[in-house]
């Protein structure tokens, strides 16, 4: 044999492919391949690829000569040259080297019926050249066959067998109850590319028996078929209109049975889990009475406990009011598209940022603006009117949290937050975040800290209740935190607005509110010119303290730990 050491390695490789791939007289071999409509064809090229160079390059075309509208994949050095595809192929083929079996696998995907046909592959190696065809079949495997009635007359029936989907054009049948084949009228129709099947047969006046319709696809192999057994014939004297229902009423009862019988199962199986669920109650009930007792105590400690904490919500709240606080906004931290009042105690979103000096206490991201006083000991307690608004942000956060960028707000970064996101729909900022709806929305909402304590509490003012509570222990100052949150299409423009401790109630307050916004007033940023009026300069009492003070333990925490409002 022929030594490569001292030839190029290219010659070598070119005269190992030539010794491997069959001669010009066998180069072309036809293998049949089938395939379903739908699936993925797999078109080996029968020529060996051992030890094939990089540089070889391999064409799959519909037509036997090399022309660049005919090709259906491409390949060379190494690269898949989809540009020269045929349209139709697009996206659709993949080539694959088969190294065990040496060969070049064409794959095309979603088969079609137009893919069907002969298929000719091309290798080139060098200035050798060397081809193969390989021819596709699709097949397609139709709808079960159906049966219908078509007509009646006196003595006969006709009886029409339909089938959709079919490729290549199958054989149908009509067989009797004796597997005889029974002569009948055939029609095939094209529908795109697929055959409906269409075969119609008159019975006469015969006894009772099944009539089957088959069709065999003889390209798969395979056959579907469906029977329809007929009852007698009605006498002759019968009328036509009622002689249908020789066929419709036995097809109509079995329905019925067949209905009848999926109730009473149904039925039988609820009454069957219901007299499960009644036997395991008795026997619960049926236990000694010592279990009894048990769960009757549980059961009255529970409610004890429910009542215990619902107590010590209203006390909570009660209690959180013996400590108010004036709050007022910090305008050096207001974000530039923030309007604050003049006397800081309201801030609304505005339409565009202001011209405001920036420092390293301002948001530049998040719209929000913090409140002083700095907390870093004590009780304190604030409200604020939120009104008929769909969208705020209300607690309190470090002093030291990220003033620029975006943030993420939660108890690990040092934010104490409770967010209405929509209309009764609520959620505590914590990680994850914790939802829940209120019963009825607050228009106002308590925020009380107590530093010591280490807890957070929200409370719904308008009717007394608690929302939520955060545990932590706090380090380092905390600043109440306010956001008005975007428009929201127009519902959400109101402001936020902090209610001082002498001022009456919220309802006067918006009803001034939405006189002036009539008029067109005017808020600014922080600095600005204007603010929210109120009545004769007068600081009207948004809560009386003298008829809420009571004795309640210096410590309600336990009471509080873990509660928030519960869902409806």
């Amino acid at each position: 044999m022929a030594s490569c050491t001292s030839f190029p390695l290219s010659s070598c490789l070119i005269a190992l492919l030539s010794l491997q791939l069959p001669t010009e007289g066998s180069g072309k071999i036809d293998k049949r391949n089938l395939v379903m409509l739908g699936t993925k064809a797999e078109l080996r090229c029968p020529v060996s690829i051992w030890m094939v160079p990089q540089s070889v390059e391999v064409k799959w075309l519909r037509t036997q000569k090399s022309q660049a509208s005919q090709v259906v994949h491409a390949h060379r050095n190494g690269q898949d040259l989809y540009g020269e595809q045929m349209p139709q192929y697009r996206g659709r083929t993949a080539l694959v080297k088969d190294i065990q079996e040496d060969n070049f696998i064409l794959e095309i995907y979603n088969v079609r019926l137009e893919d069907q046909g002969q298929y000719y592959c091309q290798i080139q190696a060098g200035s050798l050249s060397k081809n193969a065809s390989v021819k596709l079949e699709v097949a397609a495997l139709g709808l079960d066959p159906y049966i219908h009635m078509k007509s009646y007359e006196p003595g006969q029936i006709q009886l029409v067998c339909r089938s959709l989907g079919w490729f290549p054009k199958p054989q149908i049948q009509w067989r009797d109850t004796h597997g005889e084949i029974l002569p009948s009228e055939i029609q095939y129709l094209d529908k795109e590319g697929l055959f409906q099947m269409v075969a119609s047969i008159t019975v006469r006046d015969r006894s009772p028996g099944n009539m089957t319709c088959s069709i065999w696809n003889a390209a798969l192999g395979k056959e579907k078929g469906t029977t329809l057994f007929i009852a007698a014939f009605p006498p002759l004297h019968v009328i036509p209109s009622t002689v249908g229902l020789a066929v419709i009423l036995p097809i109509l009862g079995l329905f019925i049975a067949l209905g009848i019988y999926i109730i009473w199962k149904q039925r039988r199986s609820r009454e069957k889990l219901l007299y499960q669920q009644v036997v395991e109650i008795e026997n619960l009930l049926s236990d000694h009475g010592k279990e009894k007792g048990r769960l009757y105590k549980g059961l009255k400690k529970h409610r004890a406990e429910l009542k215990l904490k619902r107590t010590a919500a209203d006390a909570g709240w009660r209690r959180a009011r013996l400590h108010p606080v004036e709050v007022t906004l910090d305008p050096d931290t207001a974000h530039p598209k923030l309007l604050l009042s003049e006397d800081l105690r309201s801030v609304r979103l505005g339409d565009k940022r202001q011209d405001v000096p920036d420092n390293p206490k301002r948001f530049d991201f998040v719209v929000s603006v913090l409140g002083s006083p700095s907390i870093t000991s004590g009780c304190h307690y604030w409200e604020v009117c939120v009104g008929e608004k769909t969208k705020w942000i209300l607690g309190v956060c470090s002093e030291s949290v990220s003033r620029k960028g975006k943030i993420t707000a939660s108890p690990s970064n040092g934010h104490w937050l409770l967010r209405q996101s929509r209309m009764n729909e609520y959620e505590a900022l914590t990680s994850p975040q914790t939802f829940f709806r209120l019963k009825e929305s607050p228009r106002r909402v308590g925020i009380f800290l107590d530093y010591e304590a280490g807890f957070v509490s929200f409370y719904n003012a308008t009717n007394k209740s608690h929302i939520y509570t955060f545990i932590h222990a706090f380090s380092g100052p905390l600043r109440p935190f306010f956001e008005p949150c975007l428009h929201d299409e127009g519902k959400n423009v109101a402001p936020l607005i902090i209610c001082s401790e002498s001022q009456s109630s919220e309802e006067f307050i918006y009803s001034n509110l939405s006189r002036e916004a009539s008029k067109g007033d005017k808020m600014t940023s922080g600095i600005g010119n204007g603010s929210i009026p109120t009545k004769a300069g007068q600081a009207p009492n948004l809560y009386a303290l003298q008829d809420i003070i009571s004795s309640w333990p210096s410590d309600v925490t336990p009471a509080l730990h873990g509660l928030k409002a519960p869902s409806f």
